[in-house]
């Protein structure tokens, strides 16, 4: 009788092609792949080292190495059998990289570029050894930053807590928005505070801890369940024993470096007890088992690969061209300025500032911002205040869906959002969702309405405005988006005032509108070169 232990150590030895034709057409695959979305690359790798959240990001690569060596015995004398139809997922996966490039949408050209990869690994490889390397490829996608979206909730959740928490401690605590107040001092909960490192960190290393230790798909989803949830229940308990500490220290430590220092020593010894617990549960490593010894094994066949390896390389190098013409062959502007007329029946421009904050903006190509007035029927004069910030040829960093462009101005210490909504908003010929706001500073309230115009549609969701771009690029051959902020005050936070407010505004939306517009489109030259 054939001793199996035996046999496979002897089968482990066999001159199987694949033990070295894999990892070689994996590299050529990465390298030429990273030449030619090289901008994407790059801005993914300058991610990860300026962006304490996605630090991980650096290992996700090494760790795709470690893994496929460490199965090495499982994929290596299977044969490379390409699969041509995997040619649709990477041809999907290379549009959906082209139209985020187009609208500077980096997430999307990040998720694209890593299954862009993935989808060429499996044309080259074929499915049988993608089957047997299914984790370590999907693994590949926690090298994308991505997160961002759950930075809002996080944020409500680490305040709701908070202030819970310290009033079931018996302290007494007053919560606006964002910022909670002690008799000790003011707290804020910003972004670093949502916990959304401390998340993807935990589920980065839940996933692979759950993959080594575990055989059983239930114990593995489990794990992985308790990863996400746990890191987002400590993250409102580690808020809540920074304020202590703060407050029992009168204000002398945990408000400073040591604040963070005290959050990654509290996430440590979580992550440490969780891995600590799950260990106990750990399933015994398989016995190794034989592979059935026939002639196929191992073999590679060169004309089919070399076959899948030439389509692959030819269909990605589509889409960066394809962005090159675009890029090339689009309208251009003139440097015509934004204009409006000094009166807009019954308004009048006001050369002073009623008011100093403004929303913030970065990178635009023009810029309006002016005061407005009128007199009311009670003899009383109202002040309104439009801002315009234009983007005549969106590009990364200049774009109207951006970080950095927000109602929310750091420059104004004093003023806060105090309030968000959508509202359906019909000025005119204007009829469209805007983003309302009250904004709350030294003795002053206001009511502010921010909507996007790209192209010629206008919406106030980021995520239509970015599709509307992609529209607007490939079909209009336009480039051009703006953000249009409108405010005046208004007396105290009562839902009529609001109303009388809004009236207001929709009535010098519809008059200053179709000015505005004019004056945003006037210079655009057809066919010419940027």
């Amino acid at each position: 009788m054939e001793d199996r232990k035996a046999g496979t150590v002897e089968e482990a030895h066999l001159p199987c092609p694949t033990r070295w034709a894999m990892p070689a057409l994996s590299a050529i695959l990465l390298v030429v792949l990273i030449g030619l979305f090289y901008g994407t690359a790059q801005s993914m790798l300058m991610t990860w080292l300026q962006a304490e959240t996605y630090t991980h990001g650096i290992l996700i690569l090494p760790l795709f190495g470690w893994l496929l060596w460490r199965s090495r015995k499982s994929w290596g004398c299977q044969s490379i059998t390409p699969c041509f139809t995997a040619i649709l997922p990477l041809a999907a996966s290379g549009a959906a990289w082209m139209l985020a490039t187009l609208v500077d949408v980096q997430v999307v050209q990040h998720f694209s570029l890593v299954s862009i990869f993935v989808s060429a690994f499996v044309v080259v490889m074929g499915t049988a050894i993608s089957r047997t390397l299914a984790f370590p490829l999907a693994y590949l996608f926690f090298a994308v930053p991505m997160g961002e979206a759950l930075v809002p909730p996080l944020m409500e959740y680490t305040a709701t807590v908070t202030t819970l928490l310290v009033k079931l401690s018996g302290i007494p605590v007053y919560r606006d928005g964002m910022f909670i107040s002690l008799p000790s001092g003011n707290w804020s909960v910003v972004q670093a505070c949502s916990g959304i490192r401390y998340l993807i960190a935990s589920l980065a290393l839940g996933c692979l801890f759950a993959y080594i230790n575990y055989s059983s798909i239930w114990k593995r989803l489990g794990f992985i369940a308790i990863s996400a949830i746990v890191p987002i229940l400590a993250n409102g308990l580690r808020a809540y024993m920074i304020v202590m500490i703060g407050h029992l220290s009168d204000m002398q430590l945990a408000v400073g470096v040591d604040h963070l220092i005290y959050g990654w020593l509290f996430f440590g010894l979580v992550m440490f007890i969780l891995f600590l617990i799950g260990s106990r549960w750990r399933d015994p490593d398989p016995e190794p088992v034989a592979e059935a010894r026939t002639d196929t094994v191992g073999n590679l066949s060169w004309s089919s690969t070399a076959l899948a390896l030439v389509l692959v390389l030819g269909l990605s190098t589509l889409w960066p061209s394809w962005v090159y013409a675009m890029n090339h062959v689009q309208r251009s502007w003139g440097e015509t300025p934004l204009s409006v007329p000094a009166e807009l029946k019954g308004w009048r421009q006001e050369p002073s500032d009623a008011w100093e904050w403004y929303p913030r903006s970065s990178g635009e190509d023009r810029l309006l911002d002016r005061f407005y007035q009128r007199e009311a029927p009670e003899a009383t004069t109202v002040s309104l205040r439009l801002h315009v910030a234009n983007y005549l040829a969106q590009q990364q960093g200049k774009e109207v869906v951006n970080v950095n462009n927000r109602l929310f101005n750091r420059e104004f210490r004093y003023w806060r959002v105090a309030s968000q909504q959508l509202r359906n908003v019909q000025a005119g010929e204007l009829n469209t969702k805007v983003n309302e706001a009250i904004i709350r500073g030294p003795g002053q309230e206001l009511l502010a309405w921010q909507w996007y115009r790209v192209g010629d549609y206008y919406t106030a969701d980021k995520y239509m405005a970015k599709v509307r771009e992609a529209m607007s690029r490939l079909f209009k051959g336009r480039r051009d988006a703006s953000i249009i902020t409108v405010a005046i005050p208004i007396d105290g936070p009562d839902e009529d005032q609001r109303l009388r407010a809004g009236e207001v505004l929709a009535d010098f939306v519809a008059e200053m509108l179709p000015e505005l517009e004019s004056s945003l489109d006037r210079g655009m030259v057809n066919g010419a070169d940027l």
